[in-house]
């Protein structure tokens, strides 16, 4: 079965007893209310987490306009840009639309603005359902319950998504910065 938005709003609608919808083109207040928070809850749950189904890598060049001070260099963000995941470099700083660095260029591992529902992930899917019912419970059924629980699982969903997440990633050596009492026992 294919994944649309229609039907994570039609799960998310179920969720708090509520009935689904045709299409977000519908002349209901409940399409209008799922068209109105539709992008805007995808774009929060994106940043929520790095979802490995919303993961893109670029290599940007810095623009011409260097910043007034602290940094050498200011790098556009890409125009689908969510969220920084690694800019290979520790010192950047985010400014508007774009990454201040001392670096000649960024290696830039980020979340992007992912519309394809069908490819997201299935915790994803579920965690977009879950934030919709929070949001669409008291508007449209009047009560506040139902939300309040939709939100709890979300919260629960995005710890088993971070653990899972932490599977899925080969572990990295730690690092011990230089020590004059490494190796002495008293």
């Amino acid at each position: 079965m294919t994944t649309t938005r229609v039907s994570i709003c039609n799960h998310a609608l179920s969720l708090i007893g509520d009935r689904g919808i045709t299409g977000f083109d519908e002349n209901t207040a409940t399409a209008e209310r799922c068209r109105s928070l539709y992008d805007q809850t995808r774009k929060s749950i994106l940043r929520d987490h790095p979802w490995s189904c919303a993961k893109k890598r670029t290599i940007l060049a810095p623009i011409t306009t260097h910043p007034s001070f602290g940094y050498a260099h200011a790098f556009p963000l890409p125009r689908d840009f969510i969220r920084i995941i690694s800019a290979n470099t520790e010192c950047y700083e985010i400014e508007g639309r774009h990454i201040l660095a001392n670096q000649n260029q960024i290696n830039l591992e980020y979340i992007f603005d992912n519309d394809n529902e069908d490819e997201w992930d299935s915790m994803l899917v579920e965690a977009m359902a879950l934030k919709l019912a929070s949001r669409l419970s008291k508007p449209n059924t009047g009560s506040d319950a139902a939300g309040q629980s939709a939100l709890a699982e979300y919260e629960r969903l995005l710890r088993r998504a971070r653990a899972i997440n932490a599977q899925e990633r080969p572990s990295e050596e730690m690092q011990y910065a230089p020590s004059r009492y490494v190796g002495s026992r008293y």
